[in-house]
């Protein structure tokens, strides 16, 4: 499955909006997903796996949730290569995190997937590879997201979702996937 990153929310996209698009892959226990992200600066300040990286630049975020469970998995990179990997038991959790009540470090989980970032002509190009047990069949959602920086401006971000309004925490517009 390849789908666009728009910005579904606004009734026309952003001045500065760059245009991507992800596609989607399952076989052999593992979701494949490759995002192709037009970009004209790439930027990041990230040193390390498990920083904020949507705070240091450029990031493309991946989220899965299994239809019928409430937790769900929240994978990021960024184009110089640094990962964070996030669970949430339901969106509680982001709701603790947004109040203050709670750290976003309390949903760190160790990273058990596979990423790459590689810059291109037209930007970056990132790919992640994601163990996930499953039989043909059984359906998840899935969303890519992006947060494209820049200097003297705040990041223009984008999903592969339909969402109504500007919140990538949002499962129940995420894309339908059927393994």
């Amino acid at each position: 499955m390849e789908l666009p990153l728009t910005q579904s929310w606004l009734p026309e996209v952003e001045p500065g909006f760059q245009q991507g698009h992800a596609s989607f892959i399952w076989r052999d226990g593992i979701l494949l997903v490759s995002a192709d992200l037009n970009d004209s600066n790439v930027q990041t300040t990230a040193t390390s796996h498990g920083q904020r990286l949507w705070e240091h630049g450029d990031v493309a975020e991946l989220f899965v949730q299994r239809i019928g469970e409430d937790s769900y998995r929240e994978y990021q990179l960024s184009p110089n290569g640094f990962t964070l990997d996030l669970i949430y038991p339901d969106l509680s959790g982001v709701a603790a995190v947004r109040s203050g009540e709670r750290k976003i470090e309390d949903f760190f989980s160790e990273k058990n997937f596979e990423a790459r970032a590689e810059l291109v002509a037209t930007g970056w190009i990132a790919r992640f590879s994601i163990p996930l047990r499953g039989s043909p069949g059984d359906r998840i959602r899935i969303s890519c997201c992006r947060y494209d920086a820049s200097e003297g401006r705040a990041p223009i971000i984008s999903s592969t979702s339909s969402h109504t309004i500007r919140d990538f925490h949002r499962p129940q517009e995420w894309r339908e996937f059927i393994l």
